[in-house]
């Protein structure tokens, strides 16, 4: 019965991955893909996702076009997508983000993803003046269909009860892709789907390949304060499972932050969102039993400049999206800090200072290049606020270069 399961899955490994050679993984998170179609008022767009935490979600479709444009470039073995592929699940953004995925798989790069939490809601909008109206949206089982190109039937095995697979890039490396987003359990991974998931572990094994995991929701707790929403509702067990099998990395996004958590000698690997500044994609590069990741800027501007755009905003995107992010974060930062007792050098400090924090943590920059000073501040006029919590588990997070890192996948 071995010998005729290892029979059937070197029918299904992809030739030109060859046992030995160096694989390289694209993963990108968080796309955030929203369609023109669904803007009919761009000023209350804007007003919505000032409020949020930077994605400059009116340029998604160029940040997309960037971004296959750039995967065509580097040819890698697959492009991995780990959830929130769209901004709320409308239709046209699903149908709108599927053409252009379709354009890297036809030429030649094989695309994998995963729902997030925002891509099957049952419930969209569309932006019109004054607010936004609810209207149709993706479900679990047209994500399946709409979305089966990009996996499943390229997969080894498919999950009967959520869309996750296990996808085999050579003999010795597979991908198992995890979903933990169906409206059964939302947040968590279905028993039937952990059932699975071992058997394909326990197929791996037999067959002497290393597995990477993903997911859109993290495996580890990042951050204190980040213990729920965060991470996979049921993550401990996951990761139980994970560790009886020697699986020792696990690809995520969900966060927006760039981060990299390593826990008794598991390593969970968050990369940020697409659509928030630096714009962040990840390249992994797997060779034998080492793995070297590092997170990249995806550069818009010398798409723009390549393709004959003429918005002067995505011509200098990197500098126009650098202070949307800082600007939206500043906006939520002082309605915190305005009311204090204190003159403005003090509260200028303290915004700046929160403000730099919160980019160097989006980015996966290292903390000890800045002045931690003002965050005396913060604790001094708002010891309890949620700006200064938030801050100090930033810190307590770790202060080091978290875009990048090599580690072993066995041994």
């Amino acid at each position: 019965m071995k010998l005729l399961l290892l029979l059937l899955l070197s029918l299904l490994i992809p030739a030109a991955s060859a046992q030995g050679e160096e694989a390289t993984i694209a993963v990108a998170s968080d796309l955030h893909y929203l369609s023109p179609q669904l803007v009919e008022d761009g000023d209350t767009l804007l007003r919505i996702v000032r409020a949020a935490d930077g994605k400059v979600t009116h340029y998604t479709p160029w940040i997309t076009e960037a971004f296959v444009q750039r995967m065509l470039e580097l040819r890698p073995d697959c492009v991995v997508l780990s959830g929130d592929l769209t901004l709320n699940g409308a239709r046209e953004s699903h149908a709108e983000l599927i053409g252009r995925l379709t354009r890297l798989r036809d030429g030649g790069v094989p695309v994998l993803v995963i729902p997030g939490n925002h891509d099957c809601t049952g419930v969209a909008y569309r932006f019109v003046k004054g607010g936004a109206l609810p209207i149709v949206a993706e479900t679990d089982a047209l994500f399946r269909a709409d979305y089966a190109d990009f996996g499943l039937n390229q997969a080894q095995s498919v999950d009967a009860a959520s869309f996750s697979y296990t996808y085999v890039l050579r003999p010795d490396l597979w991908l198992l892709l995890l979903d933990a987003n169906t409206a059964a359990a939302p947040g968590a991974l279905l028993e039937e789907t952990l059932a699975w998931a071992e058997e394909q572990l326990q197929a791996a094994q037999a067959a002497g390949a290393r597995v990477i995991a993903v997911a859109h929701q993290n495996a580890l707790v990042h951050y204190k304060g980040f213990e729920t929403g965060f991470p996979i509702a049921n993550a401990d067990r996951l990761v139980e499972l994970l560790r009886q099998y020697d699986v020792r990395l696990c690809l995520s996004g969900h966060m927006h932050l760039q981060h990299i958590l390593q826990e008794a000698g598991f390593t969970d690997i968050a990369t940020s969102a697409l659509s928030v500044w630096p714009h962040h994609y990840g390249l992994l590069r797997v060779a034998g039993d080492r793995a070297e990741y590092a997170a990249q800027p995806l550069d818009v501007d010398a798409w723009a400049a390549q393709t004959g755009v003429t918005d002067e905003n995505l011509l200098n995107f990197e500098a126009y999206s650098r202070v949307f992010f800082e600007s939206s974060a500043k906006t939520k930062l002082l309605s915190q800090v305005i009311s204090i007792a204190a003159d403005q050098r003090i509260k200028n400090a303290m915004l700046d200072y929160a403000a730099t924090l919160n980019r160097y943590r989006f980015a996966g920059m290292d903390t000890r290049e800045m002045d931690h000073s003002p965050l005396e501040l913060w604790k001094q006029y708002l010891p309890d606020a949620f700006f200064t919590v938030y801050m100090q588990s930033l810190l307590d997070g770790g202060p080091g270069d978290m875009r990048q890192i090599t580690l072993l996948l066995g041994e």
